[in-house]
């Protein structure tokens, strides 16, 4: 935690010019009418895709949390196994926004981060409860495990390395592809801010094995 914090602040021009920095303040704002940069006090890293988003340093960790809470984010409850599993790399607590694909937070005293997740898993029931989505396998595999716990430490060794592999993905049922029962992976040979191109193999239950293009437009 102490070595995130002493990372070198980010400058307010990469700031302006990064379009993953300005769509996820514009979506706190437009949509749960929360002024994020209002809450930043110095951002100490800004990755390059919206998965991994940018880490900061609060002027008020507490009143951050409040406004999370207020916005109605469901908080990572570690007592429960599909939100342990899914915060297991969260440093702090975890906040999720409802919905795909939906905002991630954690909040902590001393750094606070923000990415979003493609393959948002969480959604309300008929009254108000708390369900998962069978997104949560895509999520957890793909996003958490690779991305996150695997990625990140390859990144300690070779950002080059990790950055290229970070167009590799898992393939699963997912709402992407109506839950179709199969598994493969994803090369995205254009991987930008908004859209994906990529060859995707996968094989189903039936042992067909199929193979193309995948394009991926989203909107966050």
């Amino acid at each position: 935690m102490a070595e995130e914090a002493d990372l070198k602040t980010v400058g307010f021009g990469a700031l302006l010019s990064s379009d993953i920095y300005k769509d996820i303040c514009s979506r706190f704002h437009d949509r749960h009418h929360i002024n994020l940069p209002s809450h930043i006090s110095a951002v100490k890293s800004l990755g390059k895709t919206y998965g991994v988003g940018f880490k900061f340093q609060p002027r008020d960790a507490d009143l951050f949390e409040a406004a999370l809470k207020r916005a109605a984010f469901e908080h990572d409850n570690r007592r429960h196994f599909c939100d342990a599993v899914a915060a297991g790399a969260t440093q702090g607590e975890g906040y999720r926004e409802i919905g795909v694909p939906s905002l991630h937070v954690a909040v902590s005293s001393g750094i606070c981060s923000v990415h979003i997740d493609t393959f948002g898993f969480v959604a309300l029931g008929p009254d108000g409860e708390k369900i998962y989505t069978p997104d949560a396998l895509q999520h957890v595999i793909d996003e958490l495990l690779w991305q996150d716990v695997i990625l990140g430490k390859v990144a300690e060794y070779s950002p080059l390395a990790a950055n290229a592999l970070r167009r590799v993905h898992f393939v699963g049922p997912s709402s992407q592809n109506n839950y179709r029962p199969q598994v493969g992976a994803r090369l995205n040979l254009v991987d930008r801010p908004g859209l994906r191109l990529g060859l995707e193999v996968t094989r189903d239950l039936s042992g067909e094995t199929r193979g193309g293009a995948s394009l991926e437009v989203m909107t966050f």
